[in-house]
C-alpha cells in the first residue's frame, strides 16, 4: 500500500506562500536593476531635465504595481558621463528605489 502524504496544516500552507511571495519580489527587484535606467551604466535617455521627473512617476512599483513618488533629483557624474538620478518611493508598499537618466540633446538636421 501507498502511503499518504502528510497532511498540512494551515501554517505550514501560509508560511510556503509567504516565502514564494518574497522570492518573486526579490525577483522582480532584480529585473527592475537590470532595466533600462536601473542602474548608472544602462540609464534612460531623456531630451531634457523636464521630462525626466514626469517620467519617472509614470514608472510602477516592480513590487506592488503601486504608483511611484520622486523624494530626490541630483545631478551626477559617473565615471565622466552626466548623469541625473532620480530617487522614488511608492506610495504603497513604501519601497525606495533609483532611476537614472542621461540627457540627451536633439540633434537638428
Amino acid at each position: 500500500m501507498a502511503k499518504r502524504p502528510p497532511k498540512r496544516t494551515e501554517r505550514t500552507v501560509r508560511r510556503a506562500q509567504e516565502r514564494a511571495q518574497s522570492r518573486l519580489q526579490a525577483d522582480r527587484e532584480r529585473l527592475f536593476t537590470l532595466e533600462p535606467g536601473g542602474q548608472p551604466e544602462r540609464p534612460l535617455d531623456a531630451t531634457s531635465a523636464a521630462v525626466i521627473e514626469a517620467h519617472a512617476t509614470g514608472v510602477p512599483c516592480p513590487l506592488c504595481g503601486g504608483t511611484q513618488e520622486v523624494t530626490e533629483h541630483t545631478a551626477l557624474v559617473h565615471h565622466g558621463v552626466r548623469l541625473r538620478e532620480t530617487k522614488l518611493r511608492c506610495r504603497q508598499c513604501g519601497t525606495a528605489r533609483s532611476l537614472w537618466f542621461r540627457i540627451v540633446g536633439v540633434n537638428l538636421n
